[in-house]
């Protein structure tokens, strides 16, 4: 497989306070025939001994660098208080995290393959302590492209993620990926994977708050878990589909990680 490291910059944005390395990398896809911008948040501070790592999937319309600047800034002091390792890919805006039927948009196959043997290549990643987590459109992806890959991820986080876009993915970018019959999409949800789930190992992590819309797709994955007897943690607390909410969810998840793989090792 080649995977081509054509960039690696520390990105000096106002965070030396917490002497923590940003890589701006663009690795190349092959399946993409692209490179994809992306960061990878580690302690500063040299280890012989591999790190957790948790690859951190974007919103609709978001971006890696905005990841730590609006949406969860508190990202770079968890790295270096938890000594994990954060990788941040590009999402292209509004790719869902799919293999799309109608172009070359193959995020699932970029994120699970290409980008975890890069990123275990390249860092003192430890395979057995990886997770996936994202928020809205990335929690969707979290949980679908975790969800298919039960051996490459052993823990799984969505927060306020999408579970169903069929009802309004038209508005967000899913026809240019997946064609415009909604009744195509249905086998891209997550509620489509849920059967997956059965006797995963995986720590299951899911999160949404009580204003947003997005509850209802929430609580019905959560009561069709339970009614497969699949273990999970479920959390609902005040709040909407903004950054104020999964900013602050999302720590709690890095915290329940960390207590996870201390567990397990």
């Amino acid at each position: 497989m080649r995977i081509l490291l054509s960039t690696l910059s520390l990105l000096c944005i106002g965070f030396q306070s917490f002497s923590q390395k940003v890589d701006s990398l663009n690795i190349y896809s092959p399946s993409m025939e692209k490179e994809v911008k992306t960061l990878v948040i580690r302690p500063a501070t040299p280890t012989k001994k591999k790190t957790p790592t948790v690859y951190i999937l974007h919103g609709y319309s978001g971006y890696p660098k905005r990841t730590i600047t609006q949406d969860i800034p508190a990202l770079l002091k968890l790295s270096k208080d938890l000594k994990m390792t954060f990788v941040l890919p590009d999402g292209n805006y509004d790719s869902w995290y799919v293999d799309g039927e109608l172009k070359n948009s193959k995020y699932e196959t970029f994120i699970a393959n290409e980008l975890v043997s890069y990123i275990q290549n390249h860092y003192k990643s430890d395979p057995l302590k990886t997770a996936i987590m994202g928020w809205s459109m990335g929690g969707h992806g979290a949980l679908y492209i975790g969800s298919r890959h039960k051996n490459t991820f052993k823990a799984i986080g969505s927060l306020c993620g999408v579970m169903d876009f069929t009802p309004y993915g038209k508005h967000y970018g899913v026809p240019k990926t997946l064609g415009d019959n909604p009744e195509n999409w249905t086998k891209y949800t997550v509620m489509s994977q849920i059967e997956k789930l059965k006797n995963t190992p995986q720590q299951i992590l899911i999160s949404c708050g009580t204003e947003d819309p997005l509850i209802g797709q929430n609580r019905k994955l959560h009561q069709e878990l339970i009614t497969l007897g699949i273990p999970h943690i479920y959390e609902e607390r005040p709040g909407a589909h903004n950054a104020a909410y999964w900013s602050e969810a999302a720590i709690t998840q890095l915290l329940q990680l960390n207590q996870f793989f201390a567990d397990h090792e």
